[in-house]
């Protein structure tokens, strides 16, 4: 029981405690062998899983392989990328072309500065008499500004800071800053958006001279020192213009934008690009490689799925997925390794001179590969139903590990007890025996002898 204390030898002849070593040592033998049993299957279920994962990437690299979509994809290169750039935004919609483009005129915004200034933009007053400024911005009123002649009436702005600051707070259109001329502090309006519609237009109503006194506004036309104009550009001596320096809707799938102006035409040309075809592809083989490099290693004699057929019957179906690409000569299998490669100068070589016939062989894959990898990679797939296999049987040493380490565990404490209750009959045949043999010493016979 627990908490009692064993003596083992009490008796002097018989060590019961080595012989219970002994047979604990025999019997936990049988419990190691089930333990390298249950080793040897978690060995083969986290090869399966890390095969499952390999599959799952091939999976991934054959989706790639096989979109289509790759191949509408296209290049763009333009002949002086200081005067504008070009940007392929739907490779669908283009074909293989040649542009020729004049960057003409740049798209501004419209930009206001006062004439003269003021010395302080914080403390001194910019009008002589109360008034108000009305901004307008494409055509509308974004901004109704009341101003004060006093610097002391604190509701309304009065000094330049303030102003502009007024401006700024009243409306997102038009942008009020203040520019240091090394003498005077002068007011700037910039328009938010570049286009020729985008024009900002400065008046005072009322009795105030706010305006004339920094000879600001509609009747300052000097004071509008950029006036908002639209990008132009043009292509085969047709105009086009844009309110922005960027053109989305003169070709399909292009987008062009102006850097700078230009004298002469800039060339664009745009080409198939079937580089992610190659790539895709060869990502492609590369992971049936993988596949077979890790079957290699993990069948091998005392690797953990020796003599399993069922991952080299995968490969074997993969393999005979491939014949597409045989037939189109650019692929070699090399029969000692059993892997492939892929002939990357043949295939762009095709993909020149005849895509379509590509694409063709590149569905073929698709349909031959398709259902057969998600049924490899699905639920109910073979490597699945080998992990649940696994799982049962783990479970099944587990029970029996356990068992048997409880009915050991019940032997020894059996044995134990029968062993105390031996030791301790010994120990008292010994205490007789010694009496026994003090009272044949002490006899009369002994006495007289004495």
């Amino acid at each position: 029981m627990a908490g009692e204390i064993y003596l083992s030898n009490l008796s002097g002849q018989f060590d019961y405690q080595t012989i219970l070593d002994k047979y604990q040592q025999l019997k936990s033998q049988q419990i190691a062998i089930l333990q390298e049993k249950e080793a040897a299957i978690y060995n083969k279920k986290f090869a399966y899983q890390s095969f499952g994962d390999l599959l799952s990437s091939f999976a991934s690299s054959f989706e790639k392989a096989t979109d289509l979509a790759t191949f509408d994809k296209k290049n763009v290169v333009v002949s002086n990328e200081n005067i504008l750039k070009a940007t392929i935004t739907d490779s669908s919609k283009m074909s293989e072309t040649n542009l020729n483009i004049v960057s003409k005129q740049l798209a501004k915004n419209d930009v206001w500065l006062s004439q003269s200034g003021i010395s302080n933009k914080d403390t001194n007053a910019v009008a002589t008499n109360n008034g108000t400024i009305e901004i307008s911005y494409a055509g509308a009123v974004v901004a109704t500004i009341d101003y004060d002649a006093d610097t002391t009436n604190a509701t309304r702005p009065s000094t330049l800071q303030e102003i502009a600051d007024a401006i700024n707070s009243a409306q997102d259109s038009v942008n009020a800053s203040i520019f240091y001329d090394g003498t005077d502090f002068r007011l700037i309006l910039s328009g938010a958006n570049t286009g020729a519609s985008n024009t900002i237009s400065i008046s005072e109503t009322g009795s105030g001279d706010l305006l004339d006194q920094l000879e600001l506004g509609d009747s300052y036309s000097s004071s509008n020192v950029q006036v908002a104009q639209n990008s132009e550009l043009e292509i085969y001596g047709q105009i086009v213009e844009s309110s922005t320096n960027i053109f989305d809707s003169l070709i399909d799938g292009l987008r062009v934008e102006l850097l700078s102006t230009s004298t002469s035409g800039v060339d664009i040309s745009i080409a198939n690009n079937y580089e992610d075809v190659s790539n895709s592809l060869q990502e492609f083989v590369d992971g049936y490689n993988s596949i077979v490099d890790f079957i290699k290693e993990n069948t091998k004699e005392g690797a953990p799925l020796s003599g399993d057929f069922t991952i080299q019957r995968v490969r074997s179906s993969l393999f005979q997925g491939f014949d597409p690409l045989f037939e189109l000569d650019i692929l070699s299998v090399d029969y000692n390794t059993g892997k492939l490669s892929l002939n990357s100068s043949k295939l762009d070589n095709k993909l020149q001179t005849d895509p379509d016939l590509v694409k063709i062989k590149i569905e073929d894959l698709n349909n031959n590969l398709q259902d057969y990898i998600n049924y490899i990679t699905g639920y109910d797939s073979p490597i699945k139903l080998k992990d649940k296999t696994f799982d049962k049987q783990i479970d099944y040493y587990e029970d029996s590990i356990i068992s048997l380490a409880k009915t050991l565990d019940t032997q020894m404490e059996n044995l134990k007890r029968e062993f105390i209750w031996l030791d301790q009959f010994l120990s008292q045949m010994n205490d007789i025996q010694m009496r026994i043999s003090s009272l044949f010493l002490q006899s009369p016979s002994n006495e007289n002898n004495q």
